[in-house]
C-alpha cells in the first residue's frame, strides 16, 4: 500500500497511522501463537513498509506533500525509534502554503508539485513485489490537501489507470475551521468522486464527540483525534485471515456500484484509559449490536460515540439506512464460547432491493488482537446515510455562491463560475442517488 499524505491534517494522520501500525507490528500480547504471529507482522511489514535502514528503523511506503516545511520538519523529527519516513520521499515547496483555496492549490501548486509526487510513487511502487494499492490521506477545509490532493488524484488515476486508488477524506467541523472550508470540500468530493475507486469519509465533529464522549477526553486534540481516525484505518486495512482480501478487494466489495462510492467505518469499542484497567470486555454480540444501531434512523445523539450496551437490544420495529454494502472485520479471539453472529448483518431489510445476497455482506476476520484492544469491530458500511452530510455541505456552500462570498479568491486563480456549477451538479446527483436508497 503506498500512502500519499496532502497538507497538514493528511500528514499528522498519516504520522499517526503510521505510528499505530508500528506499534501493532511491536505487540507482544497478540493472543495467537508465535508463528501465527509472524505470519501476520510479515503482511502487515510487507503492506506498509519498504525495508529496515541502517539504524534498524522501518521505512515507511509513504509520500508526504505540502506547499510548506513546518508541519513534515515537525513530524518527522518526532517520528519514534521504531520506524521513519524516507528523506527523498519528503515533497516540500516554499511560498507559504495554498492559502486554504482549492484553486491554488490544485490549479497552481498541484502542476508544479505533479511530476514530483508522480515520479517518486512509480519507484516505490517498482520497489514492490506485490502493489496493494494507493491511499490519499487528506482534510478538505485547507487548500493543499483539497487542492493539490485533487489534482494528483486525477493525475494517479491518469498514470495508473488499474491500480486501485482509495482516499480519507477528514471533513471540517461544521462550526467552521476556515470561511471557504465548503467551497473547498465541495470541489474536493465532486473531483474525488470522479478519479478514485473508493472515498472514505471522517466527519471531525463525529471524531471529536467519539473523544469526549467515549474516551472521557474533555480536553481533546488533534493528535487524539487521528488516533481514533487511524485505529479505524488499521481496523480495515490490517491482515486479516483471508490472504486474498487486499486494497482492490476493499474497493470492489463496498463500492461494488459505480454509483455508489462513498463509505465510513463505524468501529467500537473505545474504553476511557482511566476505566479500561476494570472493565471487562463484552461479548461479541453486544459489540455487533452496538454496531448495527449506528445504522438506524435515529433522531438522537450519535450512538457510535456512545459506550455499548448489553441491554441495548435491537428490535425488529426499528428502521435502517439502506446499504448497498457492509464489510465487517472483527480482531480478537472469536472461537470458543463467544463466536460473533454475523448473519444479524445479513439480514435483506438493511439493504437495497437491487443488491444481490451474496455482494450486500462480508464478513472478514483476524483472531490477533488490534494494539491494546482484545476485541474490536469495524464496520465498513456504504449506505444511504451518508447523504445527509453531503447536503448540509452543499447547502452552505450554495448559500454562499448564491452571494456571490470569496469567488474572487478563486477566479483569480482560474476557477471559473461554470466549475462551481458543475461541481454543484455533480455532487447533487450524488446526494441523489443516495437519497433515493
Amino acid at each position: 500500500m503506498l500512502t500519499i499524505q496532502f497538507g497538514q491534517c493528511g500528514n499528522q494522520l498519516g504520522h499517526s497511522l503510521f505510528k499505530s501500525l508500528s506499534a501493532d507490528l511491536d505487540s507482544t500480547d497478540t493472543g495467537i501463537s508465535r508463528q501465527k504471529n509472524s505470519e501476520y507482522t510479515e503482511q502487515s511489514f510487507e503492506k506498509w513498509f519498504t525495508s529496515i535502514n541502517k539504524d534498524g528503523k522501518r521505512l515507511s511506503r509513504a509520500i508526504l506533500v505540502d506547499t510548506e516545511h513546518k508541519v513534515i520538519n515537525k513530524i518527522c523529527k518526532d517520528t519514534p525509534d521504531r520506524w521513519a519516513y524516507r528523506s527523498k520521499n519528503l515533497i516540500c515547496q516554499s511560498g507559504g502554503g495554498s492559502a486554504n483555496n482549492w484553486a491554488y492549490g490544485s490549479l497552481i501548486k498541484g502542476p508544479q508539485l505533479k511530476n514530483d509526487i508522480l515520479e517518486i510513487s512509480r519507484k516505490e511502487i517498482e520497489r514492490t513485489d506485490c502493489f496493494n494499492g494507493i491511499l490519499l490521506l487528506l482534510s478538505s477545509a485547507g487548500g493543499t490537501g483539497s487542492g493539490v490532493g485533487s489534482c494528483l488524484a486525477e493525475s494517479l488515476r491518469d498514470e495508473f489507470p488499474n491500480k486501485t486508488v482509495i482516499s480519507s477524506i477528514v471533513l471540517p467541523f461544521s462550526s467552521g475551521e476556515v470561511g471557504v472550508q465548503n467551497y473547498n470540500t465541495l470541489l474536493t468530493l465532486a473531483k474525488f468522486n470522479e478519479s478514485v475507486d473508493l472515498s472514505f469519509l471522517f466527519l471531525n465533529d463525529q471524531i471529536h464527540t467519539i473523544c469526549t464522549s467515549a474516551l472521557n477526553n474533555v480536553n481533546t486534540k488533534l493528535v487524539d483525534m487521528n488516533d481514533v481516525i487511524s485505529r479505524k484505518l488499521c481496523a480495515t486495512f490490517q491482515p486479516v485471515n483471508n490472504a486474498w482480501c487486499n486494497a482492490n478487494f476493499l474497493a470492489s466489495t463496498i463500492a461494488c456500484h459505480p454509483s455508489y462510492k462513498i463509505a465510513t467505518i463505524k468501529s467500537t469499542p473505545y474504553v476511557s484509559p482511566s476505566v479500561k484497567q476494570y472493565e471487562s470486555p463484552y461479548n461479541w454480540g453486544v459489540y455487533l449490536q452496538h454496531l448495527k444501531q449506528t445504522l438506524r434512523i435515529t433522531p438522537l445523539a450519535d450512538i457510535e460515540a456512545r459506550s455499548p450496551s448489553k441491554s441495548a437490544g435491537v428490535r425488529s420495529s426499528y428502521s435502517y439506512y439502506k446499504s448497498v454494502s457492509n464489510v465487517l472485520v472483527s480482531r480478537g479471539n472469536t472461537d470458543g464460547n463467544d463466536p460473533i453472529a454475523s448473519d444479524d448483518l445479513r439480514c435483506k431489510d438493511l439493504y437495497v432491493d437491487w443488491s444481490s445476497s451474496s455482494e450486500r455482506f462480508t464478513y472478514l476476520s483476524q483472531q490477533r488482537r488490534l494494539l491494546d484492544h482484545e476485541k474490536f469491530l469495524a464496520l465498513v458500511t456504504n449506505n444511504s446515510q451518508i447523504y445527509q452530510t453531503l447536503d448540509g455541505i452543499v447547502d452552505k456552500a450554495w448559500n454562499t455562491y448564491t452571494h456571490s462570498a470569496f469567488l474572487h479568491q478563486y477566479k483569480k486563480f482560474g476557477l471559473e463560475e461554470d466549475d462551481f456549477l458543475e461541481a454543484f451538479a455533480k455532487m447533487e446527483n450524488v446526494i441523489k442517488d443516495y437519497k433515493n436508497l
